[in-house]
Parts: structure tokens; sequence; C-alpha cells
């Protein structure tokens, strides 16, 4: 059965640059390609965007699921980063949001 991830906020790339860029949150890429390339299809700054394994989202504990409170995930398509938005919200009561289209809306296919 699909997950309902409705309930999931999202973010257009340049509210998330927005929010990234005055520190109020920090972009999070769960994808397979390395973060540093991700960064420079974006060109993002070093600071501005880190990387996560989708997988530990489930084993994390709620003080390291905190640290990940306002930040925006940022996957392939869209529907990866909506799932970990929600798992975070669903299992820990954190708030993050999606970015909305994923990398995709933005420089098209990367594989």
């Amino acid at each position: 059965m699909p997950m309902d991830n409705k309930n999931v906020d999202e973010v257009t790339f340049e509210e998330a640059l927005g929010m990234a860029s005055g520190r109020q949150a920090k972009l999070v890429w769960i994808g397979r390609e390395p973060v540093e390339y991700i960064r420079g299809l974006l060109d993002l700054k070093e600071e501005m965007m880190t990387g996560i394994d989708p997988h530990a989202l489930m084993a994390m504990e709620k003080e390291e699921a905190e640290r990940l409170k306002g930040s925006v995930f940022v996957c392939y398509h869209g529907n990866s980063s909506r799932a970990a938005a929600k798992i975070l919200k669903d299992k820990f009561g954190v708030e993050s949001y999606s970015m909305k289209g994923g990398v995709t809306a933005i420089v098209g296919e990367i594989f």
C-alpha cells in the first residue's frame, strides 16, 4: 500500500534557496548520487546542502530527527523527499519540507 504523502509541505526550489540562504533551513539530499555532485548541478555552496541515507531516517532516534527540523528534503522527482518529510512528521513530530519536483524539475533528468 503506497504511503499517503499529501500532508507534507512542499516548497519550490526558489523558496528552498531562500530558506537555506537565510540559514532557516538546510537542504538535505536523499538520493544515490554523491551530495557534492548534486550541489554542483544546483550551484549550491557546501554549507547549504548535506546528504543523508534515506534508510537512516527509519533507524534514527528522536534527538537526531529533531536536528532535521525545518530541513528541505531534496530527491530526484519529489517523491522520496515527500516520504522522508512524512516519516519525520509521523514518527517524531518533526516538521520539515519537500522540494517540489525534485532536482529534475530544475535541471532535467540527471541519469
